[in-house]
């Protein structure tokens, strides 16, 4: 019984704690889909308001820019070469990585438009957020899922990581094809460099249907 009041008192003290460390974390899932809803409004506004690649692109680089971590994301598709890579080099990659996914992965977005992202649920994993939506089409077309990684600055500010398109997560499969190239040219970063700039070349020539 002499244990009795401290166990009482530890257990009224985290049962008050609770509550509170469980309001944070409420608030910050729903920070996290703001964030998210924010981001796939601008997203689709750059798409029904900007007719052209370039305005598009330019669309699409300043949203990143504001909105994603593009270093980590770079830092990330690298995998373990990420320690072995010069700054110079570094900085040349991160450049060719922005214009491939402004290039490849958002022009060839134009066919969306009249759509509209649907925000669910989100889930907290220590500093990462996953916040789930769909993408519904007005025509009829079976909606596609799409996952929002977002990374919790030390400001405790959100910033988007990566994108799982049906199943997909776009950065980590960038970080395959990527590992694949270094691979196969024994850790030649002049050749990942010159096969990035072959798949910006080539999203230059996707001309998107919408």
């Amino acid at each position: 019984m002499r244990y009795f009041v401290p166990a009482l008192m530890l257990s009224l003290a985290v049962g008050l704690a609770a509550p509170a460390w469980a309001e944070d974390r409420a608030a910050d899932e729903a920070r996290a889909k703001i964030f998210v809803t924010d981001m796939a409004d601008e997203a689709i506004t750059i798409l029904k308001t900007q007719t052209t690649r370039e305005a598009r692109e330019a669309g699409f680089r300043k949203l990143l820019n504001e909105r994603a971590n593009m270093r980590r994301i770079a830092r990330f598709t690298l995998g373990a070469f990420a320690r072995k890579i010069s700054d110079e080099d570094f900085a040349t990659y991160q450049k060719l990585l922005n214009e491939l996914i402004i290039k490849v992965y958002a022009n060839r977005l134009g066919e969306y438009g009249n759509e509209q992202v649907v925000v669910g649920r989100s889930q907290s994993k220590k500093k990462n957020f996953i916040v789930k939506s769909q993408i519904e089409f007005d025509n009829g077309r079976q909606p596609i899922d799409v996952d929002w990684w977002l990374y919790r600055e030390k400001d405790g500010s959100f910033t988007l990581f990566d994108v799982r398109v049906i199943g997909v997560w776009m950065a980590q499969e960038q970080r395959d094809s990527f590992a694949s190239v270094l691979k196969n040219n024994r850790g030649d970063i002049s050749a990942l460099l010159g096969h990035i700039r072959t798949q910006i070349e080539n999203g230059d020539n996707d001309e998107p249907t919408g």
